[in-house]
């Protein structure tokens, strides 16, 4: 279970606002510890180590978040680059299989169109749990053995041809689909979160200790923090899991497919 998984269905508001309240309940976490830090260390020699302190800290932190954001934008990238490759396959073997004889074209249409469905209906659906569709197996292994049969059985070149060539769009649309699965799996580990929020909690600590004699100050320096990085929090953990949740990588490419004429 990863730190944000029941916040995966949140609308993107519900999201935003628990992602800054989770910042802001941290900054206050950090004040009460400061305050009682004041009652057992009332020395403030310290203070100005603190000021130099602050922009210190938080290099680590950008740089950590910069980690953690580019390995979710890259996911993304690599989830939606699988759909398109999934998609144009299933393409690439449509029009092939469109050149074949009447029977067998029509009985591996199906077979496609069976495919997109239940990648539709059925996977995508089980992905945000990480998941996969037993029937789209089936149908992806059906479409491997018809290829299989139509080669052996080949009694033409052109026959012969159009069969290697669908085999060969059905092992790209399974490497494809292999890649979607394992995207769909990936996901920013408890470790980084972890780091990640203990770099928060120690800023907003310096922050504190910075401005907590000054009491307005303080609050709109929380409220800032609270905000800013909040935000940041927002945009990793609606973008990771990129078929999780609201925030989403939509099978676009394959619905296409599926209102497309069937001489095209």
């Amino acid at each position: 279970m990863g730190f944000f998984d029941f916040a995966y269905d949140l609308p993107d508001w519900g999201l935003f606002l628990f992602s800054i309240s989770s910042v802001g309940l941290l900054c206050l976490v950090a004040l009460i510890l400061m305050q009682s830090l004041r009652v057992l260390f009332p020395d403030r020699r310290g203070a100005n180590i603190v000021n130099t302190m602050l922009s210190g800290i938080l290099l680590p932190v950008g740089m950590v978040i910069t980690f953690v954001a580019a390995d979710v934008w890259q996911l993304d990238a690599r989830g939606q680059a699988a759909v398109e490759q999934e998609a144009a396959a299933v393409s690439d073997a449509m029009r092939v299989v469109r050149h074949l004889e009447p029977t067998e074209r029509d009985a591996l249409r199906a077979k496609i169109h069976g495919y997109i469905a239940t990648t539709i209906d059925q996977e995508w659906p089980l992905m945000g749990v990480g998941e996969s569709s037993l029937d789209v197996e089936d149908h992806l292994e059906g479409l491997v053995v018809a290829a299989v049969r139509l080669e052996a059985h080949a009694q033409s070149v052109s026959q012969m041809l159009a069969a290697q060539e669908l085999r060969r769009y059905v092992g790209k649309i399974e490497e494809a689909r292999d890649l979607r699965l394992r995207v769909s799996l990936s996901r920013v580990g408890a470790s980084k979160w972890l780091a990640v929020f203990i770099l928060l909690f120690v800023s907003a600590c310096v922050l504190i200790e910075l401005h907590i004699v000054h009491r307005r100050p303080m609050w709109i320096a929380m409220g800032l923090f609270s905000i800013g990085f909040g935000v940041t929090i927002f945009l990793i953990s609606a973008y990771d899991r990129p078929f999780t949740g609201r925030t989403i990588i939509e099978p676009k490419s394959l619905l296409l497919l599926m209102v497309r004429p069937a001489d095209q």
